[in-house]
Order: structure tokens, then sequence, then C-alpha cells
């Protein structure tokens, strides 16, 4: 079906961002150290949250991708957040860190909402009553 296509393509997107980033943050590039420096969060929540989007990326390349887009969701959120009250939306690169922030953020919600009976635990809860898609 064009639907596992679509979810396979939004994952990889996802994954293609988040991995790199996550990367860039653990190897303290400078626009990461001088973002969370302005947050108040340097070096432990640039490492932290460096951590969870490589562990989201890596999630979304397997089976519990439902995991790594809840995971990609809170941390894009969070992002979002702090560009619109502490950091700005252009932060030097022309507002391109919050169209990738947005993309990531929308086809991660995508990936969450049609995986969202593989989550641990809810999952079956959130999914009762659903069609499955084999």
């Amino acid at each position: 079906m064009t639907n596992r296509y679509v979810q396979m393509a939004l994952r990889l997107v996802v994954a293609a961002i988040l991995l790199p980033v996550g990367y860039s943050k653990l190897a303290a590039g400078g626009m990461d150290v001088m973002l969370f420096e302005r947050l108040g969060m340097e070096p432990h929540g640039r490492i932290i949250i460096g951590l969870l989007e490589i562990t989201a990326g890596l999630l979304m390349l397997s089976p519990q991708a439902a995991s790594g887009a809840l995971i990609a969701v809170g941390i894009m959120f969070g992002a979002i957040l702090a560009h619109s009250t502490v950091l700005g939306v252009d932060v030097g690169d022309g507002g391109r860190h919050v169209a990738m922030l947005t993309l990531v953020l929308v086809s991660s919600i995508l990936v969450l909402y049609a995986r969202r009976r593989d989550l641990p635990i809810i999952g079956t809860t959130l999914g009762a009553g659903d069609n499955r898609d084999p």
C-alpha cells in the first residue's frame, strides 16, 4: 500500500535529520553550544538532547518507530517552544533551523498517528476499534 511507502519515507526523513543533528550536539558544534548556552542548558542539556535525538532517529529505522516518533515529537515541541520564547526564529540561518524542526515535528506526528498501536503499554488502548493495516 502507498501508506506504507509514505510512512517509510517520513521515517527516513526524520532519521536523516535527527541522526546528524544529534551527533552534532554530542560533538559540541559551535551553533549548538551557543544555542544551549542561551538557554542555560550547556553542556548537560545539549548532551541529553543529542542522545535523545540519536535514540529517536535509530528507533525510526526500527520496528519501534512509534516510540521514536513519540520521543521526536517531545523534543521538537520543546525546541519550537525554546525558539518561540527565548531564541527567536532566525538564529543566523534565515529560519532554516525552525523549518527543519517543523518538518521533523509534522513527520513524527504523522508516523506516531499511523503507528500508535505499536506504542508499548498504551498502544492497544489507542488502537482499539481500528482496522489494522497489514
